[in-house]
């Protein structure tokens, strides 16, 4: 291919935000908005106006080549998308993102990968030529938990390259009572174990305020003989008090880790898998045999039947979390649920008044979402050290 005009001199006080428009465009317009508070917005490009007729590779050769530095947002599928043809786009020459981050490596500017929504550095093998000194860049996670202070780590590394010290005086003075964009020293206990109590309490409080309207259905004696109706009361009671607590559970979370506005949906369905399958199981065991079990044989089975109900309520939180991961939250979950039937047996076991039942209920959901999201919590922990160092090789050492 044909070398391009010359590339204009630099102007020494611009930045490019470079992204996916189908994938990253949110995250990518945040990134945007703090930097035009920091830097000005004359001083920050986004998306490049192209009028008709114009030459596109002239013009982001134009644009890149002129900025002191390019971030390049990156998604979990920023190297893997794919066009009409099932091609990577990242292969089309003629690829926007592939045009700017080339054009940037080509032309000396500060590339920074910023990786966002739990992605991790593309694999040199996995880039084109061109882009393969991309991977070599060390990468800056942009995490939901933590954005004003990586955001903030983001806009202190710019302020080192950007010139027009003038107007940064005069932006950073204005932006100083933001605590989005001057983040605070960390504090000793990171945010996210105050998520973990905050969710496992709010879950205690659903499973408990669920459990009163739920302890109206009543189980039929054994003297009834109605098998069906014994199991189907247990499951309705069981299925409503899980809906309940999915359903503020997935709407909290959502809320706290921006999730869709229809996460509400989700919850509601697999809480109420949850109660069902739990119930249905220690239901059939309890009731299908031809002597009905004592009540307390039942809470005997509650132990290995409950975290069956915790499973599918931890998967749940795996599913909101950012980045996903279901099978850890799910194991959690069970485990959670175990423990409560363990720690709360020598209590429950001969008690049946309807305040122990309620209260019951309540501290099962804050052993389950607890458990769940001190996991997610801790396993975020332990990537994070290894953020700026492993993620921009691209591939786990």
């Amino acid at each position: 291919m044909s070398a391009g005009p010359a590339a204009p001199p630099k102007a020494s006080q611009q930045v490019f935000v470079c992204y996916r428009r189908e994938e990253t465009a949110a995250h990518a317009g945040r990134v945007y908005d703090a930097m035009v508070a920091r830097f000005g917005e004359r001083n920050v490009f986004m998306d490049i106006d192209m009028e008709p007729g114009v030459d596109f590779v002239d013009r982001i050769t134009e644009v890149v080549s002129g900025c002191v530095a390019l971030i390049v947002v990156i998604g979990p599928n920023w190297a893997t998308v794919e066009d009409g043809d099932g091609r990577r786009r990242i292969e089309d020459p003629d690829d926007f993102v592939r045009l700017e981050v080339e054009t940037g490596l080509r032309n000396g500017v500060h590339v920074i990968p910023a990786l966002v929504h739990g992605a991790r550095m593309p694999r040199r093998e996995d880039l084109p030529a061109e882009l393969q000194p991309l991977a070599r860049r060390n990468a800056l996670e942009l995490s939901e938990m933590r954005w004003s202070y990586d955001v903030g780590r983001l806009l202190t590394a710019l302020d080192e390259r950007v010139t027009d010290e003038t107007e940064l005086r005069a932006m950073t003075a204005r932006a100083s009572s933001d605590a989005e964009l001057n983040p605070q020293p960390l504090p000793p206990e990171p945010p996210g174990w105050r998520l973990a109590l905050e969710g496992a309490l709010l879950a205690g409080l659903a499973g408990a305020a669920a459990r009163i309207p739920a302890g109206l259905i009543d189980i039929p004696s054994a003297e009834s003989g109605d098998t069906a109706k014994q199991i189907g009361a247990l499951v309705a009671r069981q299925t409503g008090i899980g809906a309940v607590v999915g359903l503020v559970l997935a709407a909290w979370l959502a809320a706290r880790m921006r999730g869709p506005a229809t996460a509400w949906l989700r919850g509601l369905f697999l809480g109420a898998l949850g109660g069902a399958l739990g119930s249905a199981i220690l239901g059939a065991i309890s009731y299908l045999p031809h002597e009905n079990l004592h009540s307390a044989d039942r809470v005997r089975l509650a132990i290995v039947t409950v975290p069956v109900s915790g499973a599918v309520l931890g998967a749940l939180v795996g599913s909101l979390w950012r980045p996903r991961r279901v099978a850890a939250a799910a194991a959690a979950g069970a485990l959670g649920g175990l423990v409560s039937q363990v720690l709360a047996y020598p209590v429950i076991v001969d008690n049946s008044e309807e305040a122990v039942g309620v209260v019951f209920a309540g501290f099962t959901a804050a052993c389950i979402a607890g458990a769940a999201l001190i996991a997610m919590v801790a396993l975020q922990g332990r990537e994070r050290p290894r953020a700026d160092t492993e993620q921009h090789r691209g591939a786990d050492t």
